[in-house]
């Protein structure tokens, strides 16, 4: 029994009216009807709605409270893990959906997983056969460059050769011809 005091929207003085006419509980003024609330004086139709209103809603939330299982105490000041339960029980519908859902979002992310380790692997051996055939064009290059160096150290062996050809041939004249003038002056 909740004393009549304890009701929201009523003060000291609407409590001594409604004492004096006997309601001394909430549970009491629950039990009257909204035209015996307007018979007791100082209570008009909107105030005696409201606290019907308010009665039933009060006596309500302590049968929930009445009905509901107490569950056990705290241990330690830590929650109790049955209500944390209580408060997130779902179906078994929900249950099975929440693993089918789960379940294919596995799948995929492995699906995505495994095209991804396979396009890895491709462009491994893409860049090991890139390595290979740039290796190999290196050394072509390397030879390359290594007979046309050979060409071209020839081809200036030659033009010195014939450089000093010439040379030597007009030296030799000049020697040649200073030599008749010489042999001339002598006769």
């Amino acid at each position: 029994m909740t004393p009549i005091q304890k009701l929201r929207g009523v003060g000291p003085a609407l409590a001594k009216i409604l004492l004096a006419n006997g309601v001394e509980t909430v549970e009491a003024l629950a039990a009257f009807e909204v035209a015996q609330l307007r018979s007791i004086p100082g209570i008009g139709t909107n105030r005696a709605a409201s606290l019907k209103e308010a009665a039933r809603t009060h006596t309500e939330d302590l049968q929930r409270a009445k009905a509901a299982p107490a569950g056990p105490k705290r241990v330690n000041g830590k929650p109790d893990a049955g209500r944390a339960a209580a408060r997130t029980r779902t179906t078994q519908a929900e249950m099975d959906a929440r693993l089918a859902e789960a379940e294919a979002a596995r799948a995929a992310a492995e699906e995505k997983a495994a095209r991804a380790e396979a396009k890895a692997l491709k462009a491994k051996r893409k860049a090991a056969s890139l390595a290979v055939e740039f290796a190999a064009a290196q050394v072509k290059a390397k030879q390359k460059a290594k007979k046309v160096k050979a060409k071209a150290k020839k081809a200036i062996e030659r033009e010195k050769a014939k450089a000093k050809a010439i040379l030597d041939g007009k030296y030799s004249q000049k020697g040649k011809a200073g030599q008749k003038k010489k042999k001339k002056a002598k006769k």
